[in-house]
C-alpha cells in the first residue's frame, strides 16, 4: 500500500497540536496561576480538532458531507480563535480590549449563529459538488457552491484579529520586549493572514487548493510555544542563580571582617525590634539621604531602584528567617538622579528565645567594578563581531578596487556611444566599436571576479613553522575573559609529541576563535554545569596534526553538516553565516579541509576538526 503523504502530514500537525496542548496542561497543573498555559492548551486541543475536520474534507467525495463537516469544523475553529486572543491579551498584557471583543462577537456570528441558521454552511449556502484536486501527489476534494454572503462577517472578524494581534506586537515593541513582539505577534500575524487569504480564495472560488488552516494555526502555535518554553527555562535558570548566589553570600559572610575604613565603607545596624537603621555619614551619603533623617527599613527600600525593592525585601525576610546572614549587590538612585551598584554584607543576633535583634553589616560602592565589567564583555564582544566580518571587509574592498577600472570604461563608453547616437546622423560604425569595447570590459569585470574567487579558494598565507599545543594555548588565552563571561569550562587535550606545521598564526588563531565561540554559543542554552568544551591535538596519520574542537549542545541536524560552511547559512538569530565559511576558506589554504559531526550516541553535541600537515624538514 502506497504512503499517503496527506494522512502522514494531518496526522504530524493533529499530533504536535495535541503534544502542545499536553505539556502546557502539566505546566498549568503545576502552577494554577499560570492561566496563559491553560489558554495556550485549550487552543492546541482546538487546533488538533479542527484538523481532524479538515482531514475529512479532504477525503470526503460528497457535498453533503462535506458540508456537514465545514459546519462542525467551526466549533473547535471558534475554541482556537478565542483562547488565541486571550493568550495574546494575558500573556502579552497588550492589545485593546474592545478590538478582542469585536473579534469575538463578530466571530460568534459568523462561526456559531449563521453558520448553523444558514442552510449549508458560513461558506456556502449549497455545496455543489466535490472539485478533485492535486496535492502532495494524491487526489483529495476541495469543496465547491455558491458562496455564503454572510461570510464577510467572517473575513471582518479575521481581520479585526489581525488589528488586535497588530495592536498588541506594537505595546509590546515600545515597551521594549521585540524579540517578544516579533515572535509571538509577528508570527501569529503572518500565519493567520495566510489563513484568511487562502479561506477567502477557497470561498469565491479562486483557489483549488485545499484548506491548510490546521497548519497555519500549528505555526502560530509554535512560535507561542517558543516563548512559553523559555519563560520556564529562564525561570528556573534565575532560580538557580539566585539559590547559588545565597549559598555562597552564607559561606563567605562567616569568613569576613566587620572592621572597616570608614571613609570607603559604609557600616550599619539594624535594632529589627524598633526598626530603626544606624549608618556612618558615608554611607547616609552614599545613599542619598540627609543626616537628620530617620531610617527605617521602608525609606532604606525607598532608595533602591523600583525593580530591586521586591527582591531585596524577600531577601531580608528570608535571612531574618533563617541564619541571619545577608549578602547581595542591588543599585541604588541617588536624588540627583544617579545610579550607583551596591555590594551589602550583614550578619544577624538572635536572642536566648531565638528571634532577630540586630543585624550589622557594611555596604560599600561597587559601581566601577560593575562599569569595567560591562565595558570588557561589550569589548570581547565587538571583537568577536569583528574578527568574523574581517574576512568580507577585505573581500569587498578588494573587488571594489579591482571592478572600479572596468565599470569605470564600461559607463564612459556608454555615455560616448549615447552621444554619437543623438547626432542627426549617427556613425554606425563606431558606435558598433564602442559596444565591442563594453562587452570585452565585461569580460574583464568576469575575470576579476573569477580571479578573487579563485585567490580566496588558495588563500596566498604566511608559510611559518608552528608549535600546534602554543598556538591552542594562546588563543585560548585569548579568549579566556569571553569563555568566563559565558561560563564554558575548557578541557584540553594535547599530544605531546606532536609534528611542526607550517602556517599563518595569525590567521589559524583565527579558526581556533570562531570555532571555540562558535561551540559556546551552541552551549548557551544549557544549565552552566554542563557547558564543557574539549579541544583536542592529536597526530594524523599521514603525519600531520588534527585540531578539533568538540560542544555538548545540541548538535547539527544531519543535513546540515555540509551546509554550516556556506557563506551566509547560519542558525544563529543574529549570525551573518561567515564564520566557517571563511574558517574553511583559510584551512583550505593551508592544505587542509574543515568538517563537521556530530557526537557519537550518548554523547550530545558536534565536533569540528581539521588536519593541519606537517611542516617539510628544512633544507
Amino acid at each position: 500500500m502506497a504512503l499517503s503523504w496527506v494522512t502522514v502530514a494531518w496526522s504530524g500537525a493533529i499530533a504536535a497540536s495535541l503534544t502542545l496542548a499536553l505539556v502546557n496542561l502539566l505546566v498549568w497543573a503545576r502552577d494554577r496561576t499560570s492561566w496563559s498555559q491553560l489558554l495556550f492548551a485549550a487552543a492546541s486541543v482546538g487546533n488538533a480538532v479542527f484538523g481532524v475536520f479538515e482531514f475529512g474534507i479532504l477525503r470526503a467525495v460528497a457535498p453533503d458531507r462535506i458540508a456537514t463537516l465545514l459546519r462542525w469544523a467551526h466549533v473547535p475553529f471558534f475554541v482556537t480563535y478565542c483562547c488565541l486572543l486571550g493568550f495574546v491579551r494575558l500573556y502579552l498584557d497588550a492589545g485593546r480590549p474592545w478590538l478582542a471583543w469585536a473579534a469575538i462577537g463578530t466571530r460568534v456570528i459568523s462561526s456559531l449563529v449563521m453558520n448553523f441558521l444558514s442552510p449549508g454552511n458560513i461558506h456556502f449556502t449549497v455545496v455543489e459538488r466535490a472539485i478533485p484536486v492535486r496535492f502532495l501527489g494524491e487526489t483529495v476534494s476541495v469543496p465547491g457552491g455558491v458562496p455564503n454572503p454572510w461570510a464577510r462577517v467572517g473575513q471582518l472578524s479575521s481581520l479585526l484579529f489581525l488589528a488586535f494581534v497588530v495592536d498588541a506586537g506594537v505595546s509590546v515593541w515600545r515597551r521594549g520586549d521585540r524579540r517578544r513582539a516579533l515572535t509571538v505577534c509577528g508570527g501569529m500575524f503572518f500565519f493567520m493572514a495566510v489563513a484568511v487569504t487562502d479561506a477567502a480564495f477557497i470561498n469565491m472560488g479562486e483557489s483549488r487548493s485545499p484548506f491548510l488552516v490546521t497548519f497555519t494555526y500549528l505555526g502560530v502555535l509554535l512560535a507561542m510555544g517558543q516563548e512559553l518554553s523559555g519563560d520556564v527555562v529562564r525561570a528556573r535558570e534565575l532560580a538557580r542563580t539566585l539559590q547559588a548566589s545565597e549559598t555562597e553570600a552564607r559561606e563567605q559572610e562567616r569568613r569576613m571582617s566587620l572592621a572597616a575604613n570608614a571613609a570607603e565603607i559604609a557600616l550599619w545596624a539594624w535594632d529589627i525590634p524598633n526598626d530603626s537603621i544606624w549608618i556612618t555619614p558615608g554611607g547616609r551619603a552614599l545613599y542619598g539621604v540627609d543626616d537628620r533623617e530617620e531610617i527605617d527599613v521602608a525609606r532604606f527600600l525607598s532608595t533602591l531602584h523600583r525593580e530591586e525593592r521586591d527582591r531585596i525585601a524577600c531577601l531580608l525576610e528570608e535571612s531574618l528567617a533563617g541564619s541571619g546572614d545577608f549578602q547581595t549587590e542591588y543599585r541604588v538612585v541617588r536624588p540627583d538622579g544617579r545610579t550607583l551598584w551596591i555590594a551589602a554584607r550583614g550578619a544577624g543576633e538572635r536572642d536566648a528565645s531565638g528571634s532577630p535583634t540586630r543585624m550589622y553589616g557594611v555596604s560599600f560602592d561597587v559601581t566601577p567594578l560593575k562599569e569595567a565589567e560591562q565595558e570588557l564583555l561589550r569589548q570581547h564582544g565587538e571583537l568577536a563581531h569583528l574578527s568574523r566580518v574581517s574576512m568580507l571587509g577585505e573581500l569587498s574592498g578588494s573587488l571594489a578596487h579591482e571592478l572600479n577600472q572596468p565599470l569605470t570604461a564600461i559607463l564612459s563608453n556608454a555615455q560616448a556611444a549615447r552621444r554619437l547616437l543623438d547626432r542627426d546622423v549617427p556613425d554606425v560604425t563606431e558606435v558598433r566599436e564602442i559596444l565591442n569595447d563594453i562587452v570585452d570590459q565585461d569580460r574583464r569585470a568576469g575575470d576579476v571576479i573569477q580571479r578573487l574567487r579563485s585567490m580566496l579558494k588558495k588563500g596566498e598565507v604566511q608559510r611559518l613553522p608552528l608549535d600546534v599545543n602554543g598556538l591552542i594555548l594562546e588563543s585560548l588565552r585569548l579568549m579566556r575573559g569571553d569563555l568566563a563571561g559565558r561560563s564554558v569550562a575548557v578541557t584540553t587535550e594535547l599530544a605531546a609529541d606532536l609534528p611542526t606545521v607550517s602556517g599563518d598564526r595569525v590567521q589559524l588563531q583565527q579558526v581556533l576563535l570562531n570555532l571555540v565561540l562558535n561551540a559556546s554559543d551552541a552551549m548557551a542554552a544549557l544549565e552552566p554545569a554542563d557547558r564543557r568544551l574539549l579541544v583536542r591535538a592529536e597526530r594524523d596519520g599521514d603525519g600531520g596534526v588534527r585540531i578539533s574542537v568538540s560542544d555538548r549542545g545540541c548538535g547539527i541536524p544531519a543535513d546540515r553538516l555540509e551546509a554550516v560552511f556556506e557563506p551566509f547559512v547560519t542558525t544563529k538569530a543574529a549570525g551573518l553565516g561567515l564564520g566557517l565559511a571563511v574558517c574553511r576558506t583559510i584551512v583550505r589554504a593551508h592544505g587542509g579541509e574543515l568538517r563537521a559531526e556530530n557526537n557519537g550516541e550518548g554523547t550530545p553535541g558536534a565536533t569540528l576538526h581539521f588536519v593541519l600537515p606537517g611542516a617539510a624538514p628544512s633544507a
